[in-house]
């Protein structure tokens, strides 16, 4: 193995960090929350959510703000934003989610109000202890005559089971799909309370909208506050962690002391310190570490890849962080990225991949073997 200044600030920071932790932490962690940009979370999307937008007069392509499209204009209340779901650890690579839906309406200005109650429950997949994909949130409700309407969706989402149809540590449904829906929005809440959780957040989302115009779209868990307080863009990045500003990522090697392709589990946990989480995923393994790097093992044992999460504070040998740019991007690659597209969801250079959102900035670094 190489030796160098950072390779020993690393194992010194690690030694200190992890030594009351022999093993992987025997309990599950709840995930973290934050907003996604928008733009990036509308990648793909098949245009139902654009043609509901259309309907109060926005244009998702040009949102006025990069996290959150929203207007209520003619009786009709709409919002879409995306939500990361990330650093959940435990002994799966899938999470559990349940809705409880109270939707209440006034037919008139001092009436009492009409409530109905609703139950989802849906399973996701995980890479890393995050969602594979951003999780959409978004509404399109129209005051169908009334005086008012209010609607409060409480989430919970975690680690758990739903005895009989969702438990174990594999992913328990069809290996091609990120989502399964349980159970879709019904009066029946009988597969809502089977849920068993073991480590979950819980976070509530409220729409009100009357006919005198008046509207609000809160959320305080993702600092939502609408109309009042848009949120800023500063507002859905991730934080860091500590561990991960010294971290150093070489193409086709990976951090100081280990290399693709050649380090096997040990090396790795003894650079990195003890695994966060230790999960399959189809006949390979992926193990996350603190400092924001998950490893993927192959099925013989040897480091096949290695990724950032989203708080990554290091760089890579060439100076490239998550945040960065396309354009300071080319900079630090220099020849290697001439002839990149900037319309490319990713660049691709000799062991290296720069994975780019809709905004231009890098979100995920991947050494792999050259």
């Amino acid at each position: 193995m190489r030796n160098s200044p950072a390779r020993s600030f690393v194992l010194a920071w690690f030694a200190a960090a992890t030594c009351a932790i022999a093993q992987a932490p025997a309990s599950a962690s709840p995930p973290q929350l934050r907003l996604h940009p928008l733009l990036d979370g509308l990648r793909g999307d098949p245009g139902d959510v654009a043609k509901e937008a259309a309907k109060v007069g926005l244009d998702l392509q040009k949102p006025d703000n990069p996290l959150v499209a929203w207007a209520c204009k003619n009786g009709r209340l709409f919002y879409v934003f995306y939500k990361s779901t990330e650093e959940a650890f435990g002994d799966r690579a899938w999470m559990l989610q349940r809705i409880r839906k109270v939707e209440r309406t006034w037919a008139t200005k001092d009436g009492s109000p009409e409530e109905k109650v609703t139950y989802q429950v849906e399973a996701f997949k995980t890479q890393g202890g995050a969602l594979k994909s951003p999780d959409q949130h978004f509404g399109s409700f129209g005051l169908r005559g009334a005086h008012r309407r209010e609607v409060v969706k409480e989430y919970e989402i975690g680690f758990g089971e739903l005895p009989g149809e969702a438990a174990g540590a594999a992913w328990p449904f069809a290996a091609n799909r990120l989502l399964h829906m349980l159970q879709a929005y019904g009066d029946d809440r009988a597969t809502f309370d089977k849920v068993q959780f073991t480590a979950s957040r819980r976070w509530t989302l409220t729409v009100a909208f009357a006919v005198d115009g008046e509207y609000a779209i809160t959320c305080p868990e993702l600092g939502l506050d609408l109309p009042k307080k848009p949120p800023k863009l500063e507002q859905a990045r991730a934080v860091v962690d500590p561990a991960s500003k010294a971290l150093v990522l070489e193409a086709g090697v990976g951090p100081a002391g280990l290399t693709v392709g050649k380090s096997v589990r040990a090396d790795v946990d003894k650079v990195l310190g003890a695994p966060l989480e230790d999960v399959p995923t189809g006949p390979n393994r992926n193990v996350s570490y603190r400092g924001g790097l998950t490893c993927n093992f192959a099925q013989d044992g040897v480091l096949n890849t290695v990724f950032t999460r989203a708080c990554f504070g290091g760089r890579t040998k060439e100076g490239v962080a998550l945040g960065m740019a396309r354009a300071e991007v080319k900079k630090k690659l220099g020849k290697a990225a001439k002839d990149f597209d900037d319309s490319e969801v990713s660049w691709t250079v000799p062991g290296l991949h720069v994975h780019f959102d809709a905004l231009g900035q890098v979100t995920r670094l991947v050494v792999a073997r050259r």
